[in-house]
């Protein structure tokens, strides 16, 4: 597993985590790793708690959609995104999200936690 601070993120803080190797379904994972996605998920997240004061967070698990084949075209992914902005008029009616935090500035803060 990895976990990435994506290009363009549409929050502060946002993380994605994938698997190392190419698969399109969480569901087909093999057990290890799950097991490897608990522990990065564990450290991340005690990281975040540490460097912006334990935020409220969303967690989205993204699969290949079920009503197409999976194929090749679909990484499955983790995204991990604090609650430290505030969705408003501008993002509402353009689709476009202000981040304050620049993914090289939140990944580097990160990795500089202690844990």
């Amino acid at each position: 597993m990895v976990a990435v601070a994506p290009y363009a993120p549409r929050f502060p803080f946002e993380t994605w985590i994938l698997p190392r190797r190419h698969q399109a379904l969480f569901e087909e994972a093999p057990r290890h790793e799950y097991a490897a996605l608990a522990r990065l998920l564990g450290d991340v997240l005690r990281r975040m708690n540490k460097a912006v004061r334990m935020p409220p967070y969303n967690l989205l698990i993204h699969n290949a959609p079920v009503v197409e084949p999976a194929g090749e075209y679909y990484h499955w992914h983790v995204e991990i995104i604090p609650k430290l902005t505030k969705v408003a008029g501008f993002e509402w009616a353009t689709g476009f999200y202000l981040n304050p935090t620049a993914p090289e500035e939140a990944a580097q803060v990160l990795r500089d936690v202690r844990v």
